[in-house]
Protein backbone atom coordinates (compact mmCIF):
# COMPACT_ATOMS: atom_id res chain seq x y z
CA UNK A 1 0.00 0.00 0.00
CA UNK A 2 1.62 3.20 -1.20
CA UNK A 3 0.14 5.34 1.59
CA UNK A 4 1.61 3.28 4.45
CA UNK A 5 5.06 4.97 4.33
CA UNK A 6 3.37 8.36 4.56
CA UNK A 7 1.39 7.24 7.59
CA UNK A 8 4.55 5.82 9.16
CA UNK A 9 6.28 9.17 8.68
CA UNK A 10 3.21 10.85 10.17
CA UNK A 11 3.46 8.48 13.14
CA UNK A 12 7.12 9.46 13.65
CA UNK A 13 6.10 13.11 13.91
CA UNK A 14 3.21 12.28 16.25
CA UNK A 15 5.26 10.11 18.62
CA UNK A 16 8.30 12.40 18.82
CA UNK A 17 6.14 15.50 19.28
CA UNK A 18 3.95 13.80 21.90
CA UNK A 19 7.01 12.62 23.84
CA UNK A 20 9.15 15.78 23.65
CA UNK A 21 6.44 18.42 23.53
CA UNK A 22 3.75 16.95 25.75
CA UNK A 23 4.56 14.01 28.02
CA UNK A 24 8.09 14.93 29.11
CA UNK A 25 7.49 18.67 29.77
CA UNK A 26 4.44 17.93 31.91
CA UNK A 27 6.32 15.21 33.75
CA UNK A 28 9.17 17.61 34.46
CA UNK A 29 6.70 20.03 36.06
CA UNK A 30 5.16 17.22 38.11
CA UNK A 31 8.17 15.08 39.04
CA UNK A 32 11.19 17.27 38.41
CA UNK A 33 13.89 17.13 35.74
CA UNK A 34 16.10 14.29 37.00
CA UNK A 35 13.35 11.78 37.92
CA UNK A 36 11.54 12.43 34.64
CA UNK A 37 14.54 11.70 32.45
CA UNK A 38 15.60 8.73 34.55
CA UNK A 39 12.15 7.16 34.13
CA UNK A 40 12.11 8.06 30.42
CA UNK A 41 15.54 6.48 29.98
CA UNK A 42 14.29 3.38 31.77
CA UNK A 43 11.31 3.20 29.40
CA UNK A 44 13.55 3.70 26.37
CA UNK A 45 15.98 1.05 27.59
CA UNK A 46 13.31 -1.49 28.46
CA UNK A 47 11.62 -1.20 25.08
CA UNK A 48 15.01 -1.43 23.37
CA UNK A 49 15.78 -4.67 25.22
CA UNK A 50 12.32 -6.07 24.53
CA UNK A 51 12.56 -5.08 20.87
CA UNK A 52 15.96 -6.73 20.50
CA UNK A 53 14.70 -9.89 22.22
CA UNK A 54 11.64 -10.04 19.96
CA UNK A 55 13.74 -9.52 16.83
CA UNK A 56 15.92 -12.50 17.70
CA UNK A 57 12.95 -14.86 17.74
CA UNK A 58 11.04 -13.31 14.86
CA UNK A 59 11.02 -14.62 11.31
CA UNK A 60 10.57 -11.07 9.99
CA UNK A 61 12.60 -8.02 10.97
CA UNK A 62 9.45 -5.91 11.17
CA UNK A 63 7.26 -8.33 13.14
CA UNK A 64 8.37 -7.03 16.59
CA UNK A 65 7.24 -3.54 15.57
CA UNK A 66 3.61 -4.30 16.46
CA UNK A 67 4.55 -5.61 19.93
CA UNK A 68 6.67 -2.57 20.79
CA UNK A 69 3.94 -0.24 19.55
CA UNK A 70 1.25 -2.06 21.53
CA UNK A 71 3.33 -2.03 24.72
CA UNK A 72 4.18 1.67 24.71
CA UNK A 73 0.66 2.65 23.66
CA UNK A 74 -0.91 0.49 26.39
CA UNK A 75 1.24 2.13 29.08
CA UNK A 76 0.21 5.56 27.84
CA UNK A 77 -3.46 4.55 27.86
CA UNK A 78 -3.24 3.22 31.42
CA UNK A 79 -1.87 6.59 32.51
CA UNK A 80 -4.69 8.35 30.65
CA UNK A 81 -7.26 6.12 32.33
CA UNK A 82 -5.94 7.02 35.77
CA UNK A 83 -6.15 10.71 34.89
CA UNK A 84 -9.75 10.30 33.74
CA UNK A 85 -10.68 8.59 37.01
CA UNK A 86 -8.96 11.31 39.05
CA UNK A 87 -10.67 14.05 37.05
CA UNK A 88 -14.14 12.55 37.47
CA UNK A 89 -13.40 12.14 41.18
CA UNK A 90 -13.10 15.93 41.42
CA UNK A 91 -16.14 16.77 39.28
CA UNK A 92 -18.06 15.46 36.26
CA UNK A 93 -17.22 18.62 34.29
CA UNK A 94 -13.48 18.19 34.82
CA UNK A 95 -13.85 14.52 33.88
CA UNK A 96 -15.57 15.36 30.60
CA UNK A 97 -12.99 17.99 29.65
CA UNK A 98 -10.19 15.52 30.45
CA UNK A 99 -11.78 12.90 28.18
CA UNK A 100 -12.03 15.49 25.38
CA UNK A 101 -8.37 16.40 25.77
CA UNK A 102 -7.28 12.75 25.72
CA UNK A 103 -9.40 11.95 22.67
CA UNK A 104 -7.92 14.91 20.82
CA UNK A 105 -4.47 13.39 21.25
CA UNK A 106 -5.49 9.78 20.77
CA UNK A 107 -7.26 10.10 17.41
CA UNK A 108 -4.18 11.12 15.35
CA UNK A 109 -1.96 8.80 17.39
CA UNK A 110 -4.24 5.82 16.77
CA UNK A 111 -4.08 6.57 13.04
CA UNK A 112 -0.30 6.38 13.17
CA UNK A 113 -0.45 3.21 15.29
CA UNK A 114 -2.74 1.62 12.72
CA UNK A 115 -0.13 2.27 10.02
CA UNK A 116 2.59 0.82 12.24
CA UNK A 117 0.65 -2.43 12.63
CA UNK A 118 -0.07 -2.66 8.91
CA UNK A 119 3.64 -2.22 8.25
CA UNK A 120 4.34 -4.97 10.79
CA UNK A 121 2.37 -7.37 8.59
CA UNK A 122 -1.04 -7.39 10.25
CA UNK A 123 -4.14 -7.51 8.09
CA UNK A 124 -6.31 -4.37 8.34
CA UNK A 125 -8.91 -6.15 10.49
CA UNK A 126 -6.26 -7.48 12.89
CA UNK A 127 -4.54 -4.08 13.01
CA UNK A 128 -7.84 -2.44 13.94
CA UNK A 129 -8.46 -5.12 16.59
CA UNK A 130 -4.97 -4.51 18.02
CA UNK A 131 -5.71 -0.78 18.20
CA UNK A 132 -8.95 -1.51 20.02
CA UNK A 133 -7.24 -3.89 22.47
CA UNK A 134 -4.61 -1.26 23.25
CA UNK A 135 -7.28 1.42 23.70
CA UNK A 136 -9.19 -0.77 26.17
CA UNK A 137 -6.27 -0.61 28.61
CA UNK A 138 -7.56 2.85 29.49
CA UNK A 139 -10.15 1.03 31.61
CA UNK A 140 -7.35 -0.69 33.55
CA UNK A 141 -5.93 2.73 34.33
CA UNK A 142 -9.34 4.04 35.34
CA UNK A 143 -9.86 1.02 37.60
CA UNK A 144 -6.45 1.62 39.18
CA UNK A 145 -7.41 5.26 39.74
CA UNK A 146 -10.66 4.30 41.44
CA UNK A 147 -8.98 1.60 43.53
CA UNK A 148 -5.97 3.62 44.65
CA UNK A 149 -8.04 6.72 45.34
CA UNK A 150 -6.54 10.18 45.63
CA UNK A 151 -2.98 8.83 45.48
CA UNK A 152 -3.46 7.39 41.97
CA UNK A 153 -2.21 10.42 39.97
CA UNK A 154 0.97 10.56 42.01
CA UNK A 155 1.61 6.82 41.85
CA UNK A 156 0.92 6.62 38.12
CA UNK A 157 2.62 9.87 37.14
CA UNK A 158 5.76 7.92 36.28
CA UNK A 159 3.93 6.10 33.49
CA UNK A 160 3.91 9.24 31.31
CA UNK A 161 7.72 9.62 31.00
CA UNK A 162 8.07 5.82 30.78
CA UNK A 163 5.67 5.81 27.82
CA UNK A 164 7.54 8.79 26.33
CA UNK A 165 10.74 6.75 26.38
CA UNK A 166 8.92 3.94 24.59
CA UNK A 167 7.53 6.36 22.01
CA UNK A 168 11.01 7.75 21.28
CA UNK A 169 12.47 4.28 20.85
CA UNK A 170 9.59 3.28 18.58
CA UNK A 171 9.88 6.41 16.43
CA UNK A 172 13.68 6.59 16.12
CA UNK A 173 14.78 2.96 16.15
CA UNK A 174 11.80 1.09 14.74
CA UNK A 175 9.81 3.37 12.44
CA UNK A 176 12.71 5.23 10.82
CA UNK A 177 14.45 1.97 9.82
CA UNK A 178 11.09 0.73 8.53
CA UNK A 179 10.79 3.82 6.37
CA UNK A 180 14.27 3.16 4.99
CA UNK A 181 12.92 -0.10 3.56
CA UNK A 182 10.62 1.94 1.32
CA UNK A 183 13.06 3.50 -1.19
CA UNK A 184 12.27 6.81 -2.85
CA UNK A 185 13.29 8.14 -6.22
CA UNK A 186 14.09 11.71 -7.18
CA UNK A 187 13.06 14.63 -4.98
CA UNK A 188 9.88 13.03 -3.64
CA UNK A 189 11.43 12.65 -0.17
CA UNK A 190 9.94 15.96 0.96
CA UNK A 191 6.42 14.83 0.00
CA UNK A 192 6.70 11.23 1.19
CA UNK A 193 8.82 11.78 4.31
CA UNK A 194 9.38 15.38 5.43
CA UNK A 195 5.84 16.64 4.93
CA UNK A 196 4.11 13.81 6.86
CA UNK A 197 6.60 14.10 9.74
CA UNK A 198 6.10 17.87 9.87
CA UNK A 199 2.32 17.39 9.72
CA UNK A 200 2.46 15.05 12.72
CA UNK A 201 4.51 17.56 14.70
CA UNK A 202 2.18 20.43 13.77
CA UNK A 203 -0.97 18.46 14.68
CA UNK A 204 0.34 17.63 18.15
CA UNK A 205 1.65 21.18 18.68
CA UNK A 206 -1.71 22.70 17.73
CA UNK A 207 -3.52 20.29 20.04
CA UNK A 208 -1.18 21.12 22.91
CA UNK A 209 -1.70 24.86 22.46
CA UNK A 210 -5.47 24.43 22.14
CA UNK A 211 -5.60 22.34 25.32
CA UNK A 212 -3.65 24.95 27.25
CA UNK A 213 -5.77 27.85 25.98
CA UNK A 214 -9.04 26.04 26.69
CA UNK A 215 -7.95 24.69 30.06
CA UNK A 216 -8.17 21.06 28.91
CA UNK A 217 -4.54 20.17 29.55
CA UNK A 218 -4.93 16.65 30.89
CA UNK A 219 -1.20 16.10 31.09
CA UNK A 220 -0.93 18.51 34.00
CA UNK A 221 -1.49 15.93 36.69
CA UNK A 222 -1.06 18.34 39.57
CA UNK A 223 -3.48 20.71 37.87
CA UNK A 224 -6.30 18.45 39.02
CA UNK A 225 -5.38 19.21 42.61
CA UNK A 226 -4.77 22.91 41.97
CA UNK A 227 -8.22 23.67 40.57
CA UNK A 228 -10.97 25.02 42.88
CA UNK A 229 -12.35 21.90 44.50
CA UNK A 230 -16.11 21.34 44.24
CA UNK A 231 -17.77 18.58 46.19
CA UNK A 232 -15.94 15.39 45.31
CA UNK A 233 -17.78 12.45 43.80
CA UNK A 234 -14.93 10.07 44.61
CA UNK A 235 -15.89 7.11 46.80
CA UNK A 236 -12.81 7.64 48.99
CA UNK A 237 -14.06 11.13 49.99
CA UNK A 238 -17.63 10.23 50.89
CA UNK A 239 -16.85 9.73 54.54
CA UNK A 240 -16.05 13.46 54.72
CA UNK A 241 -19.69 14.25 54.20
Amino acid sequence: MVWIPRLLAFAVGILVSDALGHLLPHSVETMGMAPTFLVAAAGFGLFAVVGRFLRKGAKSQIAPMASVSLGSDAIHNISDGALIAAAFAVSPLLGVTTVIAILAHEIPQELGDFAVRLEAGLAPARAAAANLASALTVFAGALAGLTLGASAPGLLAGLAPFAAGGFLYLALFVLLPALARHPLSGARWWLERLLPVALGVVVMAVLAVAEERLGLDHGHIHGIDDRPQPRSFAPWHRQDG
